[in-house]
């Protein structure tokens, strides 16, 4: 069966913006509706979020969900609705499985300098357990994919795991799906890629189905690429 792709552009994500706080939504979130932009199987966002020095944002957590808080630029901090609190800076990811009913909030401690990060959610499955984890991951690694949460790191859902690469370019890399069932997203932090013909760029995005392996190239010098895979149904 011939797989299935869909892209989600950058410039056609959702904004929400006001002097402390941006966020570009790829999925529908908040006041952002848009029919194409409806959750790929349990991925219900994938945010990126610019929050200005010494600024807080609140959330409530509507369903369970586990939360992935990964730090683009500077550092966050975390605080959920128990007391718990954490410092996740880049090359750190923070996962927080939370209730329905729980809440928490992230926190720029810089006096002066904003701060960017990926802020990602995915459905909790029945066997959902709250609780929270962190992880490093080492960015000097190059032209390889490097396990950040799942099957191969910290767990969230058991059949979903997640990778970051930073490449070289003309280097091309391979990704064989660990569940033939599940779905890949792709994530283009920075630089460009070229999936099966495809060109992507920086904070664009792939869905792709039905796909046993999938091949991409690195278009330009240290392009940084997110990689999930993801279950299409609980």
């Amino acid at each position: 069966m011939q797989h299935q792709a869909q892209i989600y552009k950058a410039d056609l994500r959702g904004c929400t913006q006001s002097e402390a706080f941006r966020r570009y939504a790829t999925f529908n979130f908040g006041d952002y509706k848009e029919s194409s932009r409806e959750p790929f199987g349990l991925l219900l966002a994938l945010n990126d979020e610019t929050l200005g020095a010494g600024n807080t944002i609140f959330r409530h957590i509507e369903e369970n969900t586990d939360i992935l808080i990964l730090p683009l630029v500077g550092g966050v901090i975390f605080r959920d609705s128990f007391g718990n609190e954490s410092t996740i800076g880049t090359e750190q990811i923070g996962i927080f499985s939370g209730e329905k009913g729980n809440a928490y909030q992230l926190t720029n401690p810089y006096k002066k300098e904003l701060v960017n990060y990926l802020q990602i959610w995915i459905k909790g499955s029945e066997k959902f357990k709250p609780g929270s984890a962190q992880r490093d991951f080492d960015s000097s690694i190059r032209s390889t994919l490097i396990p950040i949460f799942g099957d191969a790191g910290l767990a969230v859902h058991s059949q979903t795991s997640g990778f970051i690469g930073i490449y070289e370019g003309r280097r091309e890399g391979t990704y064989q799906m660990k569940h033939p069932e599940n779905g890949l997203f792709a994530f283009v932090i920075s630089g460009a890629f070229e999936f099966d013909n495809r060109l992507m760029e920086t904070r664009d995005a792939l869905a792709i189905v039905n796909a046993e392996t999938i091949e991409f190239e690195a278009l330009s010098e240290n392009a940084m690429l997110l990689l999930m895979e993801i279950p299409l149904y609980i």
